[in-house]
């Protein structure tokens, strides 16, 4: 199977996550949490911070996941997909 097969056969559970880096007018460093529902290509932002730590991602996640518990669309949610950036936790 390829990957845009997976990707098509699993899109109603498959959820992207990544960090859009971002410089406010003031010179200022932003990191912004989005996460995208890849069935409905709808994206949710959870969140922007100037120091993305672990404890921060963490409870992003931990939000969305009850978010999503309360949304019925979305709590089909099975697969996550991100990158291998510091900024996760394990």
């Amino acid at each position: 199977m390829t990957w845009a097969e997976f990707l098509r056969s699993q899109a109603g559970v498959v959820l992207v996550m990544d960090f859009i880096e971002t410089v406010a007018l003031t010179g200022a460093r932003q990191y912004i949490l989005a996460v995208v529902y890849h069935a409905g290509r709808r994206v949710r932002i959870l969140g922007t911070t100037a120091h993305p730590t672990h404890a921060w991602v963490t409870k992003a996640v931990r939000n969305l996941l009850m978010d999503l518990g309360d949304a019925g669309g979305l709590a089909r949610g099975r697969f996550l997909i991100r990158d291998r950036d510091g900024k996760y936790p394990d």
